[in-house]
């Protein structure tokens, strides 16, 4: 127990990834089982990942979801060479809560195997813009499917360094 508590605390959003560097394949896909181990509402477990194991195919993501979000010339998904992308049957219920169960799972796991992971949201809100649902269906996303987010996966060439955490409110009832 005590070890997945530190991996919980240790981990970090990397903001700068070794350009091009592909993780070995075999991590990619622990971290692909990982995100299959999540939980999921009522057990239905209706996601689908797609994982960019090519670093030019995630710039050109990221190239096409910075032209469809105006985020400029400069928006490359951190340099991170993997993209792996958690997207669901668009009106499922549980979508959201079983896309981000998977995606925390991704980020653990990467965490635990010593490399970079980063939580992009930006797809999700810009799937279903021509230029980038294109691109999406060419990475086999089914067109019913809805983006919840993208891990972006590589080594880490600049630590992120730890940010303040608020405690939050926690309320026992007994």
């Amino acid at each position: 127990m005590r070890e997945l508590m530190n991996i919980i605390r240790s981990r970090r959003s990397t903001r700068a990834f070794q350009p091009g560097k592909l993780p070995p394949r075999e991590q990619i896909e622990q971290l692909v089982e990982a995100a299959q181990w999540a939980p999921s509402g009522m057990g239905k477990q209706l996601w689908h990942f797609t994982v960019l194991y090519n670093a030019d195919k995630s710039m050109e993501l990221a190239r096409a979801v910075s032209a469809a979000t105006d985020r400029g010339p400069d928006y490359n998904f951190y340099h991170a060479p993997v993209q792996i992308i958690v997207s669901y049957e668009r009106d499922e219920r549980h979508a959201f809560l079983d896309g981000s169960a998977a995606m925390e799972n991704i980020l653990l796991m990467a965490e635990n195997l010593g490399l970079g992971s980063c939580w992009i949201n930006q797809i999700r809100d810009c799937c279903d813009e021509p230029e980038v649902r294109k691109l999406l269906t060419s990475y086999g996303i089914p067109s019913s499917h809805i983006v919840i987010a993208s891990a972006a996966i590589g080594y880490i060439a600049k630590e992120t360094p730890a940010k303040s955490r608020k405690e939050g409110t926690v309320t026992f009832v007994e």
